[in-house]
């Protein structure tokens, strides 16, 4: 679960940015807090609704944590640069190193992990666990120079010997935790497990990976997905998949042979039972599957709905509408989240291309999803003002980010306002009684403008 994240010095964040999902006193829907009574006890919001106008931040917020996603689990090659974007409106930060921190529990262990870079080297790093009341240094880095807890080396020669040996062989732009698990470091397993399996950034036009597969493989997430579908009214009675032999000269139509054969090559190394996909230059995307006995096979994803002249008729997945398809696609996060412990979610536009009705029915089905026992949530950034509604989310979970006179943005949540328990919540937001709304200029000086 993610307890905190802060940033500073990265996109639009110029100072220090904290980002929180502990829960406040707020007595409403109780449901929507996971109380996790493991090791250190702690509340924790299940979900998060970030508002703002146009170029806020709201999606730097997730571009920044998605940047130190890729960064922990990619790495750097030796000599690259670390490709960082700091905050451009100020001289001295342009100068200036960019800061992340992550404070989450896994299976128990609240874990505090942070790193300070610049382009070219990692300058700060830090890792501390609190597995019970107290919290365990495992290890401190400044450059080149490592600092560690006897928690994180244990007690024998030999292991304190490999631990050096890896801190030794950490390149200046390599993040150690990075290379800790590179290097099969047991103590870092955990943390970065959560990077790798639980923390999941779903992108404003996103494609689900996994989606001709599953609907190709999985009988209950197939059910799941047409149920959604039917139940949200958009005609389709079913999805299924279809089966097609490979031809790469006709996907790849045009393209040089040279990367015709470098296809031919990767289809031919699949394993059993893997699947590849494929975006051609033209534009389309396929999912070419290996099957136990035979030639693999392009898997092509379909919906069925009912005509009144020949029962149901086939479409392929690109004639659905453009709000179809980015729901299809967002579909398989609540299947995840009924099936899953625990899976962090951050979604960008929750509500693009959906009519306000699906998101608010896409929500509703987030925190039905979310029983007792599981450990997940979602954190999404929107523009519908219909989920600004006290009876669907708590004060805690709504947030607001806007930019100041420099151009910096700061997150805010709606639990450090005074309001009455029945103020419409959305119309406030509308009217300006919390900030981050778009200035809306005077039209008539632009058309004067033009015509002058």
């Amino acid at each position: 679960m993610l307890i905190q994240f802060t940033v500073e010095n990265f996109l639009s964040f110029k100072g220090e940015t904290v980002f929180s999902m502990l829960a406040s006193s707020d007595d409403r829907h109780p449901s929507h807090i996971i109380q996790d009574k493991t090791g250190k006890p702690i509340s924790i919001l299940r979900t998060a609704a970030i508002y703002g106008p146009n170029a806020s931040g709201k999606s730097n917020l997730i571009e920044a944590i998605s940047f130190a996603h890729d960064l922990i689990l990619n790495g750097t090659k030796s000599g690259q640069a670390i490709q960082l974007n700091p905050f451009k409106l100020s001289k001295k930060n342009l100068a200036s190193p960019s800061r992340f921190e992550f404070i989450i529990k896994h299976k128990g262990v609240v874990y505090s992990y942070g790193f300070v870079v610049n382009s070219k080297i990692v300058l700060q790093e830090w890792l501390f666990a609190t597995p019970e009341k107290k919290e365990l240094r495992y290890f401190e880095r400044d450059k080149s120079n490592f600092d560690f807890g006897p928690s994180f080396t244990g007690n024998t020669a030999k292991k304190k010997q490999f631990i050096n040996f890896v801190a030794q062989g950490t390149r200046p732009n390599q993040l150690f935790l990075t290379q800790s698990v590179d290097q099969n470091v047991e103590a870092v397993k955990p943390i970065v497990n959560w990077f790798k399996n639980v923390l999941t950034i779903v992108p404003a036009e996103s494609i689900y990976n996994s989606l001709e597969m599953g609907v190709h493989k999985n009988k209950e997430f197939t059910k799941f997905l047409g149920d959604f579908l039917r139940a949200a009214g958009t005609g389709i009675e079913e999805i299924v998949t279809e089966e097609l032999d490979v031809d790469i000269d006709k996907l790849f139509r045009g393209a040089d042979e040279s990367i015709k054969s470098k296809f031919r090559d990767k289809i031919a190394d699949l394993e059993k039972n893997a699947a590849l996909i494929l975006t051609v230059p033209f534009g389309g995307r396929f999912v070419i599957a290996s099957k136990e006995k035979g030639k693999p096979v392009v898997v092509s994803l379909k919906t069925k709905h009912q005509s009144d002249f020949n029962g149901s008729v086939q479409f392929n997945i690109e004639e659905e509408s453009d709000g179809t398809q980015r729901l299809i696609n967002l579909i398989p996060t609540l299947f995840e989240l009924r099936n899953r412990a625990e899976i962090v979610f951050l979604i960008d536009e929750l509500d693009r291309r959906l009519h306000p009705l699906l998101t608010k029915m896409f929500l509703q089905s987030v925190l039905e999803c979310c029983d007792e026992q599981k450990k997940s949530q979602v954190i999404f950034t929107t523009h519908d003002t219909n989920l600004l509604d006290l009876d669907i989310l708590r004060r805690d979970e709504i947030w607001f980010i806007e930019k100041d006179s420099q151009g910096a943005s700061h997150p805010y949540s709606l639990a450090e306002f005074k309001i009455r328990p029945d103020l419409k919540i959305g119309k406030g937001y509308l009217h300006g009684r919390f900030g981050a709304i778009p200035f809306i200029g005077n039209l008539n000086s632009i058309q004067h403008s033009h015509t002058g």
